[in-house]
């Protein structure tokens, strides 16, 4: 809650200390006079805003990052080049194809050259697009031809072909490894796309939900301070007026101290309550005297009778027991603090004696007589100012009227904006597009699978190359061996070649969209200040829109531009100040109410209207009631000291509780009545627990009692002290300052009426500018901060551009990133393909020097075509060499061998690959059969 109150203060009073009458006092000072307080209703609460402008790439970051960067490089900063402007193309576009081309055929260099990064990016793609499945067509000739890696040089490995399979192989997974995260990027980028788009309508419908709960706030607040905060300070002002005479007589009361009149007043009004007060204590005290020496008596008898009655079973267990539970001397008795209070006060029939006299006296009537003189000046107060309230209340309802029309003028401007007609074609979008974007989406999904299948065939052909066995080794070892992954390798080159020409136009054709929707909607939207095609389209289109929509409520006088709107929203400066709402009504006109309304004016000549009588003449308390007065401080009321009675403990009369002595003393009769011989003992236990029950009676009435004299003291002392110690001291102190009062207001009456007159006015007037003061700066400060609209703008923004778009640009950036990579990987493929089509490895130099053909020519013309399945190497019978001369046995490769040494149960495993050095010995089966090398025949 906010609080504007006009403090209100004691008034500080100094007299001469010698005999008021006789003394001209000085003129006390004068602080606040009014002790209303304005408790104004606070603005509402803001509405619970629910638009949200973050951003989460969901780890899509750095691929938005790279694409972005790209975009910013082959594009230029404007959109459009400087000879074009919207209205142009507008114009061109609505007057049909005819016009479109004549303007495309006028200006197609000026668009060229502003786009030509795009432009060149996109040529690139579509020849890139038409080359690559030229490039295949002519690959799988080659490969017909058993050219371009078809066929190995040879069947075993060269010197280097391990070292080139390895680095080859490696320098391939590298490219695979980054082509892998580009496939992972389109899958989540076309998924990103699709989930954005289908947001969006759900995230637009939140801001202009937000938006138009953000005005209808601001309108509530506007309401507020304008109507009904005014309405409340109308109130308060209109009280003022009302309670002028009671309000001026009470701060004169406090500055001259008359206010002891009134104190006076109701000190000897109360005496017939003091009067009663002291019958109550007087009948309290005498009926508690006479019950504590009832009690008193009650409990000696008791306790003699119960002391005889027990000496008769002493012997008994339970006897004993239950005197060893109580002392029947000392607990069966009143408690010592209590029998100290003396109860009875003879002195209350000499006090009361003495107020029946001063009662009978008329006392209280002469002190009215003073009291009546003094209220006198309010009447006068009130009587002066009688024709000059209507007015100012008048003024004060026209003010209330105007400021209210002032708020039905703002309230149509800020609802200018039909927001429901916009939000209730939001669900239009999904019906006209998400068909669309669903074909899409699966186009995408068709992309990056395509994608997906060409890796995955680079994928396994290097596992298989890297991880499987040569080809040609035991049977049945023909699908997993490097040959497979030849294979793989080829397919994944043929698949290439075979999609690129469908995934890189579609590739360039999001490309195309992309960078287009990013250029001129995105950045526009996200920077509208920068832009140079949203100031044109700001210009042409939005600004008299905007100038129609807001005409009626600035009455003509602004200009308004949707640039200028969104950049002072983003800095969140208020709808007042964003809207020159000043135009509408200068709220800053509030501060001159004084002449607009003449309010002032008529506030300023209460000053003149109040005019009060000589008041040389006025005696508060004449010498008579001076006299009785002074008779009642020396009653010995004064003397008297109630205090004690204020100090008992209600709880602490008997030393035991009797309930609970009763109760044990009825236990024991029951315990006794069981022994015949103790007969008697039990009906005096009993006749006893009867007598007690009588006292403890009588206990329960002193109680009551009791209270009821603590409840009297108390109102005694109130209607008697007057926040002082005694009677006698505030009769004392209230006729002083009755004496005072008489002083000051004979001498310098008049002059203090009209000095409280003057902060009377003064501080009513303040009121009423404090108002103003709340009014300009909530207005101008505080209602209609617009971040809440800059953040339903940037949601909308970030839906549409950065959940939508980007994703969009990063999923034809991805599907790119990967058909470049692909390319070194065709490269890298052909070489490894016929690497890993090799059966045998390295034979060495000697083997490698003996099978080197004499005529290549020869060999290249007679090798011809062949077509073998790629999972087998191609077997040749060739002549093996024959012995070295000087061996005893034949060669390991020989053919011409003992063929009990092939004799094992293991299939044959072939090689071509033997150490001349070694020897088998032929008793010895190595469950392999050795092939001899190609036979070499040098020619005629």
């Amino acid at each position: 809650m906010h609080f504007y109150t006009i403090p209100s203060f004691l008034f500080l009073l100094q007299t001469a200390t010698s005999d008021p009458l006789t003394t001209t006092p000085q003129l006390p000072s004068l602080n606040g006079v009014l002790d209303h307080v304005v408790v104004y209703q606070p603005l509402p609460a803001a509405p619970e805003y629910k638009s949200d402008d973050s951003f989460n790439a969901r780890g899509m970051e750095h691929v938005y990052l790279l694409t972005n960067t790209f975009l910013d490089l082959i594009q230029r900063d404007d959109v459009l080049p400087k000879g074009i402007n919207t209205s142009m193309i507008i114009n061109a576009v609505g007057e049909g194809p005819a016009s479109t081309l004549q303007f495309m055929k006028a200006h197609w260099q000026d668009l060229l050259l502003q786009y030509i990064g795009v432009l060149t990016t996109g040529v690139f793609g579509l020849l890139l697009a038409i080359i690559l499945p030229l490039i295949g067509l002519f690959f799988c000739c080659c490969r017909c031809a058993g050219k371009c890696g078809a066929y190995p040089d040879s069947h075993y490995d060269k010197r280097s072909d391990a070292c080139k399979r390895f680095f080859t192989g490696v320098l391939l997974s590298v490219f695979v490894i980054a082509a892998m995260f580009g496939s992972v990027c389109a899958f989540v980028t076309n998924h990103y796309t699709f989930t954005g788009w289908t947001d969006l309508t759900r995230k637009m419908d939140i801001s202009l939900d937000d938006t138009g709960h953000y005005f209808q706030h601001t309108g509530d607040s506007v309401h507020v301070l304008l109507v009904t905060n005014f309405a409340e300070l109308e109130e308060v002002v209109n009280d003022i007026l009302d309670e002028s005479g009671p309000t001026l007589k009470k701060q004169l009361a406090n500055i001259t101290e008359a206010v002891a009149i009134e104190t006076l007043n109701d000190l000897v009004s109360g005496l017939s309550k003091v009067k009663r007060n002291l019958r109550d204590i007087s009948d309290d005290t005498n009926e508690l005297e006479a019950k504590v020496a009832q009690l008193q008596d009650g409990l000696s008898r008791s306790q003699r009778s119960l002391t005889s009655a027990l000496e008769g079973c002493t012997s008994n267990q339970v006897c004993e027991k239950f005197l060893s539970q109580y002392n029947l001397d000392k607990d069966l008795a009143m408690a010592d603090d209590f029998l100290k209070i003396k109860f009875k006060m003879p002195a209350i029939t000499g006090v009361l004696s003495d107020i029946s006299d001063l009662i009978e006296n008329d006392i209280e009537e002469k002190v009215l007589v003073g009291k009546a003189k003094f209220d006198l000046i309010e009447k006068q107060i009130e009587q002066s100012i009688e024709d000059i309230k209507p007015k100012v209340k008048t003024e004060l309802r026209e003010m209330g009227k105007q400021l209210e029309t002032q708020n039905g003028k703002i309230k149509a401007a800020l609802q200018g904006l039909d927001l429901a007609v916009i939000q209730k074609d939001i669900p239009k979008l999904d019906t006209h597009t998400l068909k669309y974007v669903e074909y899409r989406y699966y186009v995408g999904l068709v992309m990056a699978s395509g994608i997906l299948l060409i890796l995955f065939c680079f994928i396994l052909g290097l596992f298989y190359g890297m991880c499987g066995k040569r080809p040609g080794g035991l049977y049945g070892d023909d699908c997993c061996n490097t040959g497979t992954g030849a294979s793989f390798l080829v397919s994944g080159i043929y698949f290439t070649f075979l999609f690129s020409f469908l995934l890189l136009l579609l590739t360039t054709a999001h490309f195309l969209l992309g960078a287009g929707v990013e250029k001129a909607v995105c950045q526009t939207l996200l920077a509208p200040h920068q832009s140079d095609i949203f100031q044109q389209i700001d210009q042409h289109y939005f600004q008299p829109t905007l100038n129609e929509v807001l005409n009626d409520a600035s009455n003509g006088n602004n200009r308004y531009s949707a640039t200028k709107l969104i950049s002072d929203c983003h800095t969140n400066d208020t709808i007042y100040n964003i809207l020159k709402l000043e135009s509408v009504y200068n709220i800053t006109e509030l501060t001159n109410w004084r002449s607009h309304y003449g309010i002032g004016e008529y506030i300023e000549n209460l000053k003149n209207k109040l005019q009060i009588g000589e008041l040389s003449g006025i005696t508060l308390l004449t010498p008579e009631t001076t006299h009785d007065l002074e008779e009642l401080a020396r009653s010995e009321i004064s003397d008297m000291d109630f205090s004690k009675f204020s100090d008992i403990l209600e709880d602490e009369i008997t030393k035991i509780d009797l309930r609970s002595f009763i109760r044990h003393l009825r236990t024991l009769r029951e315990q006794v009545s069981r022994y015949p011989s103790l007969k008697f003992v039990a009906t005096k236990l009993d006749n006893e627990a009867l007598y007690l029950e009588n006292m403890n009676k009588v206990v329960e009435t002193v109680k009551l009692t009791l209270r009821h004299l603590k409840q009297s003291v108390t109102q005694l002392e109130k209607n008697i002290k007057f926040n002082k110690s005694s009677m006698r001291e505030a009769i004392h102190t209230l006729i002083g300052q009755a004496n005072r009062a008489t002083s000051v207001i004979r001498s310098k009456g008049p002059q203090l009426i009209g000095d409280l007159t003057g902060r009377y006015v003064s501080e009513t007037v303040g009121l009423i500018d404090e108002y103003v003061d709340r009014v300009l700066t909530s207005i101008e400060r505080e209602v209609g901060y617009c971040a809440p609209l800059s953040t339903s703008y940037n949601a909308t923004v970030v839906a549409f551009c950065h959940e939508i778009v980007d994703p969009f640009n990063g999923f034809w950036a991805s599907i790119g990133w990967c058909f470049l990579l692909f390319l070194p990987c065709i490269c890298l493929s052909v070489s490894l393909i016929s690497l890993y089509r090799k059966s045998e490895g390295y034979p060495g130099p000697l083997v490698e020097t003996e099978t080197q053909p004499l005529d290549k020519k020869r060999r290249d013309r007679a090798r011809g075509h062949r077509r073998t399945p790629s999972g087998f190497p191609e077997v040749t019978h060739s002549r093996a060499l024959p012995p070295v001369p000087g061996e005893v046995e034949e060669r390991a490769h020989s053919r011409y061998r003992d063929t009990s040494a092939t004799r094992h149960i293991e299939p044959p495993r072939y090689t071509s690959n033997p150490s001349l050095n070694q020897r088998s010995p032929p008793s010895a089966p190595s469950g392999e059969y050795e092939r001899p090398p190609p036979y070499y025949y040098p020619g005629p």
